[in-house]
């Protein structure tokens, strides 16, 4: 039996996702959780499952940023990725990144079931609609170009971040950094992209799916 852990800030996505998969034998999910963080907590309590499902853009830690520190401590362990930003270069990006799997939010239940049961297999998993692109863009971008794709995990996590209009200070407290590291990464971040305010880092981040700014 494949054993799932499911994280996805809706609640009600995540549960669904649950219900699904424990309808079928072969899976059994071991834990429903809402954020990057309570995944890390619920790893170093022991929790660690054959795959996780792993939405891509939530508010603090990210998604991205729980990818990267899965495939760094918890190797063993097959990511799926799902986003409703379905777009070849980020599923590229998660893909280079340690994802095993890339899926869109809106795809049917079965996709689902055929995702997770690739990625337990070990094989890799590119959504239908996304495969021939994210094939296409892997071949034609193999160090990605001067996109977010070149920037490093550290100034991509600061512009997803800064996008989500959290300050300067709370982006160097949030990721353990000082102000003057991450105020180098913002203007690394810049210059790369060829952008000149943090407002045009929301604006390019949300064109491309990059993150979701959330009601409060």
């Amino acid at each position: 039996m494949t054993t799932v852990t499911i994280v996805d800030d809706h609640r009600v996505v995540a549960e669904g996702f649950a219900r699904l998969l424990d309808s079928e034998e072969q899976f059994s999910t071991l834990a429903v959780l809402g954020s990057g963080e309570a995944l890390l907590d619920s790893l170093r309590s022991g929790t660690i499952p054959d795959v996780c499902v792993l939405d891509l853009s939530m508010p603090g830690l990210s998604g991205a940023d729980a990818l990267r520190t899965l495939h760094l401590l918890y190797p063993t362990i097959r990511v799926l990725v799902v986003s409703a930003a379905a777009r070849p270069e980020i599923a590229a990006r998660c893909l280079r990144e340690g994802a095993q799997g890339f899926l869109s939010k809106f795809s049917t239940g079965e996709s689902l079931l055929k995702a997770v049961g690739a990625v337990a297999d070990g094989r890799r998993f590119i959504d239908h609609d996304l495969f021939s692109e994210v094939v296409e863009f892997l071949a034609t971008n193999p160090t990605g170009g001067r996109t977010y794709e070149d920037l490093s995990a550290r100034e991509f996590s600061v512009m997803q971040r800064l996008a989500q209009g959290m300050s300067i200070k709370e982006i160097a407290y949030e990721m353990n950094l000082n102000s003057k590291t991450v105020s180098t990464y913002r203007s690394r971040i810049l210059t790369k992209l060829n952008l000149t305010s943090n407002a045009e880092i929301t604006a390019y981040c949300l064109r491309r799916g990059l993150v979701t700014i959330k009601d409060t």
